[in-house]
């Protein structure tokens, strides 16, 4: 099974091994100015390389963290091949990290063919859906690449969770009605500090188990003790044990419009948890065209198609009032009734999933590559197939 550390250095190796690749390291992107020590280039890159690409990936594409990436990627279009070779050779420091100067006859080939100086195609690599990602890719003139990176994540990462959870029964009583952790609570996460305040108001916090990253109220000024257990916020590959039968996850992704979905969504479903999803509009129907299962008919999730975004905070806290206020017999019914959903998902996401994810980025590496006219006859795709659902 691929190990996520290294899918950059496997694509390189084995799809994309004529083109210039870049990454974020750590997949993180950093606010304030940035050099070329916050980009990671593939080893041995150099001019010679028709086609660049960039694997933006991890992170979603945000207005005021994206651009300045996505400039420094596009270097160095509209200079002149004279002004790029000269300037590799005094080292300037706009030149990538790990770019190799070209010797004097390489040169003498790009001054004859000046398109394998990066004039095109540019090629930008995300795992969300979204009009940023369309517009930066019209604005730059760019090719884009989809992928559901979160998803081989989760896969990596969650992968031990199966022997952990495979027996595990659903039907039982649970100590905490829900769990639900939020970490981080600050620039494009606060909206957690809303979602937990309604919690307080709603008289919901002694009907589960909260982590918050703060001991105040941030609206009351109050001091708040949300949870005696001290549980510990997750992260990443991270899944606390917590006896709950809801898992409330609240996204990455909230106040912009996109279809973006990280591991955090797939803590619930290895650990066998029904969950609802405080994100972005339309998530819910996102994750369920990837063969998972949610469930609208047992509560309301019409939640996922409010577009105010207190709104939908509401929507998603009125189901949780709605199970934490019945009965230890009715909650047992609904209990059953959620079994076999979330038996299913967990089944789904240890089987058909990695094959699902697997064929979309095939096949969309197959059409990028009709598109910018890139010769991928030396591919083998049935293998590379084998070796990722492996």
């Amino acid at each position: 099974m691929l190990q996520i550390d290294h899918i950059y250095e496997f694509l390189n190796q084995e799809v994309f091994k004529d083109f210039n690749v870049w990454s974020l390291p750590g997949g993180v992107v950093k606010d304030g100015p940035i050099s070329f020590h916050d980009i990671k280039v593939s080893p041995g890159s150099s001019f010679d390389n028709k086609f660049k690409i960039f694997f933006y990936d991890q992170e979603p594409l945000l207005p005021n963290l994206t651009k300045k990436y996505i400039d420094y990627f596009k270097f160095p279009d509209g200079w002149g091949v004279e002004e790029v070779y000269q300037a590799v050779l005094r080292n300037d420091p706009g030149i990538p990290a790990g770019v190799v100067a070209p010797d004097y006859e390489t040169h003498l080939l790009n001054l004859a063919d000046p398109v394998r100086v990066y004039k095109e195609h540019h090629i930008l690599v995300t795992s969300e859906k979204s009009q940023t990602v369309n517009s930066y890719l019209e604005k730059y003139n760019m090719k884009g690449l989809y992928y559901f990176f979160h998803g081989f994540a989760a896969l990596d990462w969650f992968r031990g969770h199966y022997m952990l959870n495979y027996s595990n029964p659903v039907n039982k009583e649970y100590k905490y009605d829900f769990v639900s952790f939020n970490r981080i609570i600050t620039g494009d996460r606060a909206y957690r500090k809303t979602f937990v305040n309604k919690l307080k108001l709603n008289d919901l916090l002694n009907k589960g188990a909260v982590s918050y990253g703060v001991t105040d109220d941030p609206v009351t000024g109050e001091r708040l003790v949300i949870d005696q257990e001290q549980l510990p916020g997750s992260a990443s590959a991270d899944i606390p044990k917590v006896d709950a039968l809801w898992h409330i996850v609240t996204e990455t992704v909230f106040y912009y419009p996109k279809l973006h979905l990280t591991e955090k969504i797939f803590k619930p479903i290895v650990s066998k948890q029904p969950f609802m999803l405080i994100g972005a509009p339309g998530n819910l129907e996102y994750l369920r065209k990837y063969g998972f299962k949610t469930f609208d008919g047992i509560i309301d999730e019409s939640y996922d198609t409010i577009q105010d975004d207190d709104a939908r905070i509401d929507a998603v806290v009125a189901q949780m009032k709605w199970y934490c206020n019945l009965s230890q017999e009715e909650k047992s019914r609904v209990i059953e009734r959620l079994a076999p959903i979330v038996e299913y998902n967990f089944q789904h996401f240890y089987g058909k999933f990695k094959e699902i994810i697997t064929d979309e980025l095939l096949e969309n590496t197959k059409t990028l590559f009709k598109e910018i006219d890139y010769d991928d006859s030396q591919i083998d795709y049935a293998t590379l197939r084998k070796l990722l659902t492996s």
